[in-house]
């Protein structure tokens, strides 16, 4: 013979309600929104384009704020970022052809070669490895 649940007791409702309260994230491969799957509360659409990334207090001042957002899905880098590098010249100032060497200065070779300039100067592309889901933040 089965055995009903004592009154009062903890509901299916109730026990999601719990792991669910106000504030929560629910994360899912599947599109059905947590209010319809579940039944109850109200949910937004949560971090869409973002990746999740744990809270910092006291640490790192880019991460100790819930909610907090930065980073950029692609960067243009600055001169300041470049590697410290040099390039090197192979042909004396004033010599014709190749090298993509420009003269400066006379055709006797008295100015400064100096290379051309090369690259778009365009952004670079600066995301992590992801993995694309749906989330939800109960608002209700």
């Amino acid at each position: 013979m089965m055995q009903h649940p004592p009154q009062g007791s903890l509901t299916l409702l109730t026990v999601l309600k719990a792991a669910y309260p106000v504030g929560a994230i629910y994360i899912s491969v599947v599109s059905t929104s947590p209010a319809t799957l579940f039944g109850f509360g109200n949910w937004d659409v949560f971090a869409a384009g973002k990746v999740l990334a744990g809270i910092d207090v006291g640490g790192d001042v880019d991460f100790d704020v819930v909610e907090e957002t930065h980073g950029a899905k692609t960067h243009a880098l600055i001169t300041a970022e470049m590697p410290s590098h040099a390039h090197s010249l192979d042909r004396p100032c004033g010599s014709t052809g190749g090298y993509g060497l420009v003269d400066s200065g006379t055709a006797s070779g008295s100015g400064t070669p100096v290379t051309t300039s090369v690259g778009g100067g365009g952004a670079h592309n600066n995301m992590q490895p992801y993995i694309v889901v749906y989330m939800w933040k109960r608002t209700a």
